[in-house]
């Protein structure tokens, strides 16, 4: 599936714009994905339980008139199961099952239609969310926006500073 990296488990977020991403239904194109590994969280169905996985997210860029949002999925346990979330998410987007060996950093750059809509957290704080997913219908691909439009809204992935080099 993935290409993993060694991502750090409990990152900062890498969208720079605060500005929530309003309701509604949109051309989007992915941007990046973020792969990470050895994430321990608890077990689904279980208050006590806990489990390592690797996680994977997309990032997609979409456009309101002139403003440009950064949203992200939820992070996805990486699985190939008919019943998990991430191949859910894949089969929707990509409008057939996703196969063994499909390489997720593939995704950058393409397109998809998405259906964005607000929940609150737990902790009161309202947050856009990815209701659903599909590729872009026939005809629109046009509208799908250039990745570049999108540089100064999302940090790129971590990556080892040079005054960090020991030698």
């Amino acid at each position: 599936m993935a290409v993993l990296t060694n991502a750090p488990q409990k990152s900062e977020s890498r969208i720079l714009s605060e500005a929530l991403v309003p309701k509604g239904s949109y051309v989007a194109v992915c941007l990046d994905v973020e792969d990470q590994f050895g994430v321990e969280r608890m077990k689904y169905g279980s208050e006590t339980e806990k489990e390592v996985v690797d996680l994977t997210t997309f990032y997609f860029g979409v456009k309101k008139g002139a403003e440009s949002f950064v949203i992200r999925s939820k992070p996805f346990k990486l699985s190939l199961h008919e019943k998990s979330a991430l191949y859910q998410f894949l089969k929707t987007w990509l409008n057939e099952a996703p196969t063994a060996g499909l390489d997720t950093l593939t995704m950058k750059g393409a397109g998809a239609q998405m259906t964005i809509d607000h929940n609150m957290s737990a902790k009161g704080r309202v947050y856009a969310n990815i209701v659903s997913i599909a590729p872009v219908m026939e005809g629109l691909e046009k509208l799908v926006p250039p990745v570049g439009e999108f540089a100064k809204l999302l940090k790129p992935q971590a990556a080892v500073e040079r005054d960090e080099i020991p030698f």
